[in-house]
């Protein structure tokens, strides 16, 4: 069996996996009072699934094949099992988006191309780029959370509910916070950014 299609059905597995996790880390950030986290959780989920998705289309192409046995392709990698505070589970996040497009993935996209099979290669070296991106975001936000500077930037900055788009300048939201217009607590509120 080639090398690729095994890689492939660990990177689907690992995908799949990831799409729990951070739907589990998505919960916890909610209960802990981060509904921006838990939002990028659910978002990075979705995207993770989509990673799947396309691990698992491709996978399919080497059914044709003779020396492809589906039931003896078992996924050679180890998969993270954190389920803690909204700060552990960052850190377990990081860790493993960094794992998928720093190693695993580049691996995949090397065999494959070697193994004579460019549209794999040039798929996987994509979805490494959105990898990437997912680990400096959540590296972005662990600074924020650990440090307890999510809702308090020691500079006035424009606040807006994630609910109803009510917006406050304010340089921190009292723990005591609702939102005038809706009455959601400050966990609804980012900070205003729209460079688009």
């Amino acid at each position: 069996m080639k090398e690729t299609a095994k890689k492939l059905f660990t990177a689907y597995v690992g995908e799949s996996q990831a799409r729990n996790r951070y739907t589990f880390f998505s919960k916890v950030a909610k209960k802990e009072g981060y509904a921006l986290v838990s939002n990028i959780f659910q978002e990075t989920a979705d995207q993770e699934k989509e990673h799947g998705s396309w691990f698992y289309k491709m996978l399919q192409g080497f059914k044709k094949e003779e020396s492809f046995d589906e039931m003896k392709v078992l996924p050679d990698a180890e998969f993270p099992t954190t389920h803690g505070t909204t700060v552990d589970n960052l850190k377990s996040a990081i860790a493993g988006e960094n794992m998928e497009w720093q190693t695993l993935y580049p691996d995949i996209a090397e065999t494959a191309e070697k193994e004579g099979y460019p549209d794999i290669a040039k798929r996987v070296q994509a979805i490494i780029r959105a990898e990437k991106h997912h680990s400096e975001r959540y590296g972005k936000l662990l600074k924020l959370v650990g440090d307890d500077a999510f809702f308090k930037r020691g500079k006035k900055i424009v606040w807006i509910c994630m609910e109803c788009g009510y917006e406050v300048e304010m340089d921190h939201l009292p723990e005591d916070f609702k939102c005038p217009s809706c009455d959601h607590p400050r966990s609804y509120y980012r900070k205003k950014c729209e460079d688009f």
